[in-house]
């Protein structure tokens, strides 16, 4: 296979994947929606963990840059808040409440990884990632019926207003988002030492863990409306 097939590869295999499960709908649908958001939300967390660990943890996607290189173009900060806000959306996309606001976030991210890696004149990566950016837009079409009111105010904004929303017990909303920033914020850590990054991150992990555990039971036990 020539480089040139397999990049146009890249990008049309994921338009059509995109094409046909959103029209075909039923189950494919869901499994598109599902596989995508594992892939995509895996590669931010990799890619996230990559950066902030100095490429001690393998991730599935780069850049494959260390501190030393990042120093030399005073990046450093800059590598911190992109693997921070990689963390951050790869963690929303693992999620079904919050996989809608991942996947608008992580269209920007996208295309600064596209042109990116297109000024830098990275062979392969921009074709790839074009690939992903397909998938994401194919997660927003999904989701349009809630997406459609940031780009059309609803026709009635006070019967949109009065409409109930789906919320967990309050303790454990709180209990969720406190494992979330816990996560988020020990993944800076590294400086201090990989070990303590680690299970600092772990423990937040076990927090929104058993959060999303008490969300789900109270949903199931809750009286349907």
């Amino acid at each position: 296979m020539t480089p040139t097939v397999f990049y146009a590869l890249c990008i049309l295999l994921p338009l059509v994947a995109t094409a046909v499960a959103l029209g075909v709908g039923g189950w494919l649908r869901r499994l598109y929606v599902v596989g995508a958001r594992l892939l995509l939300g895996a590669l931010m967390l990799g890619g996230g963990l990559y950066k902030l660990s100095d490429n001690h943890i393998p991730g599935l996607m780069g850049p494959p840059m260390d501190h030393a290189f990042l120093a030399q173009h005073s990046l450093e900060i800059f590598a911190r808040f992109i693997g921070v806000a990689q963390l951050f959306i790869g963690l929303l996309l693992l999620t079904g409440r919050f996989a809608l606001l991942g996947a608008v976030m992580l269209v920007p991210m996208w295309l600064n990884i596209i042109f990116l890696t297109w000024s830098q004149h990275w062979v392969g990566t921009p074709y790839l990632v074009t690939g992903f950016l397909v998938l994401t837009l194919g997660l927003l079409l999904h989701d349009y019926s809630r997406l459609k009111f940031l780009l059309y105010p609803p026709a009635n904004p006070a019967a949109l207003h009065q409409l109930p929303l789906r919320t967990g017990l309050a303790s454990a909303e709180v209990l969720w988002w406190l494992g979330v920033v816990t996560i988020a914020g020990s993944s800076l850590l590294y400086p201090v030492s990989l070990k303590v990054m680690l299970s600092t991150m772990g423990v937040g992990l076990l927090v929104m863990l058993g959060a999303s555990g008490w969300l789900w039971r109270h949903q199931k036990e809750a009286p349907v409306q």
